[in-house]
């Protein structure tokens, strides 16, 4: 039973972290900045992403990843914009 929990918890906690449900619907409209990218932004982004794939549009974060444009989301699940 405990061996069981501990596998599972991981998958839970999985579950409750914020993910794009897909890319953003206008990713023409996202370019490269060079303005400094907020702190708040680096730590809400994927394992794996860095600053250099961070782009902006209309003061809101996204984020490139395989060739998509996803949003950089805030916990409660929404994009983060200034």
């Amino acid at each position: 039973m405990t061996r069981a929990l501990l596998l599972a918890l991981p998958l839970a906690l999985a579950a409750c972290l914020p993910t794009a449900d897909g890319p953003v619907s206008d990713p023409q409209t996202y370019v490269v900045t060079d303005a400094p990218i907020p702190f708040a932004v680096t730590r809400l982004l994927p394992r794996g992403i860095t600053a250099q794939d961070v782009r902006v549009a209309d003061n809101c974060y996204g984020y490139q990843y395989q060739g998509q444009i996803y949003p950089v989301l805030i916990p409660r699940g929404t994009q983060y914009c200034l």
